[in-house]
């Protein structure tokens, strides 16, 4: 009943509220006229200007190489990748994560707590190619765990 009270209410305050559009008419002389008031005001000069204009351009800007490729050992020294799914202060909280991982149904000799005295991260590598890690990030992300790509050369 009280459902019925209030539609029946929405309904008449709907109807009492309801004001019928009142668009004034104007005669067509003086629509023409206020438009081209308006057009009038438009700034038409840019295609006047744009032969005047220039744009400088620093001379071979875009074939200028951004860093030193590396000569020394490091540049020689393979690298392997690593992805990182978790990091923890505690090794008990690193340990359960990468068990969870491992129920997961990643391989288990992939997985592993790597430890400093401060943090202890959740690795999955190493892998030798960039794609295979990337691989496992997407896995990670499947199973909604965050990656994190390292490149490294041990």
């Amino acid at each position: 009943m009280k459902y019925l009270i209030g539609f029946v209410l929405g309904v008449l305050m709907t109807v009492l509220a309801y004001e019928p559009d009142t668009a004034t008419q104007m005669p067509a002389e003086q629509l023409v006229d206020s438009v081209t008031e308006h057009v009038a005001e438009i700034d038409y000069t840019f295609y006047d200007n744009l032969s005047e204009s220039s744009i400088s351009v620093i001379k071979d800007a875009y074939n200028a190489t951004l860093k030193k490729p590396d000569t020394g050992s490091e540049a020689d020294a393979p690298k392997f990748y690593y992805v990182q799914i978790g990091a923890f202060s505690k090794q008990n909280n690193a340990d359960s994560f990468r068990a969870e991982a491992l129920l997961e149904g990643y391989l288990s000799a992939d997985i592993f707590v790597e430890s400093t005295p401060d943090v202890h991260r959740v690795m999955i590598g190493p892998f030798a190619q960039k794609h295979e890690a990337e691989l496992a990030i997407d896995w990670a992300s499947g199973k909604q765990f965050s990656g994190l790509l390292l490149a490294r050369s041990d």
